[in-house]
């Protein structure tokens, strides 16, 4: 049997990403929580606005820097060599807004059917009815919360000033292998004190069946919530029991930083090292794996081209001498 004839094979979060990327919240990440090994002062708050980094082929994001941050601090300790942070934003340049408890995102093919949310109040439970073949959900029992930056011209100018160098830095100095067009500064981000997801993908298209998220103990204990229902594969995020600060990354909104082609060539050249795939869903057409130092993509590549083709014009981007900007916050088009 070719490969040509065997079933294609998706990894859990490219198949949550994908499919609710086009529901208008932003980048869906599929590991909201920071890593474990950054620094705690890092790990106590996660994404913030002004982060540097890119979104792994787990679903993660991996921070790397902040632009509005000092070298010396203890969050920049990977800041690229002679780095100048940019001169902070105002806080009444940042727009926030609350989701309720009980809000969810999700697919076409499914849908609330039932639930105790019609009044926001936390404790209730999320009933849905799903339908084949694919289908992907968030559910926020405790809501959501998102901040976003408006005004992005001198960020904007800055990633284009500053993208040859930090891409020299990442992939020479750090050895990050990072792929023309994969590296995201962060403009916004929503963030949760629990969450649900789950996915499914091929079951058949006639296959109706439900799926329920329901709380497993009462308020004293926070509220926790698990799942149950057939054909899905699910996560979840408890509440903490303290007043920590939110630190788990449902959706990010963000710049993607690439460079021309011709300089990217000059720094990295066509490298012709591969990387070792992990099913055939990491190949493009031709059967190639990933090239790091190459222009071509990884699993992400589709997200990518993605927020290229829908980026509007009109000051949605920047394209300075050694470095090109587009805005990676999918925005659905009225039709």
């Amino acid at each position: 049997m070719g490969l040509d004839s065997e079933p294609p094979v998706y990894s859990e979060s490219g198949i949550y990403s994908n499919l609710l990327l086009c529901r208008g919240r932003g980048f869906p990440l599929y590991h909201p929580a920071p890593r474990t090994r950054l620094p705690e002062e890092y790990r106590r708050t996660g994404v913030a606005i002004g982060d540097v980094g890119t979104v792994t082929v787990e679903g993660d994001f991996d921070f790397f820097f902040n632009i509005y941050l000092p070298a010396n601090d203890p969050i920049n300790i990977d800041a690229p060599e002679d780095f100048v942070p940019l001169s902070a934003y105002r806080s009444r340049d940042v727009s926030d807004y609350n989701f309720d408890p009980g809000n969810h995102v999700s697919t076409d093919s499914i849908y609330e059917r039932s639930g105790s949310f019609h009044n926001s109040t936390l404790g209730g439970d999320f009933v849905f009815n799903c339908m084949g073949p694919n289908g992907a959900v968030l559910a926020l029992p405790h809501g959501g919360y998102l901040e976003k930056l408006g005004k992005l011209a001198f960020m904007r100018q800055y990633a284009a000033k500053n993208a040859k160098s930090w891409y020299k830095y990442l992939n020479g100095t750090r050895g990050c292998e990072l792929v023309n067009g994969s590296l995201f500064l962060i403009t916004g981000c929503e963030k949760a004190r629990s969450w649900g997801m789950a996915t499914f993908h091929h079951v058949s298209a006639q296959n109706e069946f439900q799926l329920s998220f329901s709380p497993t103990t009462d308020a004293v204990d926070g509220f926790k919530y698990r799942w149950q229902g057939a054909y899905c594969r699910s996560k979840h995020a408890d509440p903490p029991l303290d007043d920590s600060p939110l630190n788990q990354t449902t959706f990010i909104h963000a710049f993607t930083i690439s460079l021309p082609e011709t300089i990217w060539e000059t720094l990295f050249g066509d490298v012709a090292i591969r990387q070792l795939v992990d099913s055939p869903a990491s190949m493009d057409k031709s059967g190639r794996g990933f090239v790091p130092y190459g222009s071509q993509g990884s699993l992400f590549t589709s997200f990518y081209n993605f927020f290229s083709e829908n980026a509007p014009t009109g000051g949605r981007q920047c394209t300075g001498q050694d470095g090109i900007i587009l805005d990676a916050s999918p925005i659905p088009k009225v039709r």
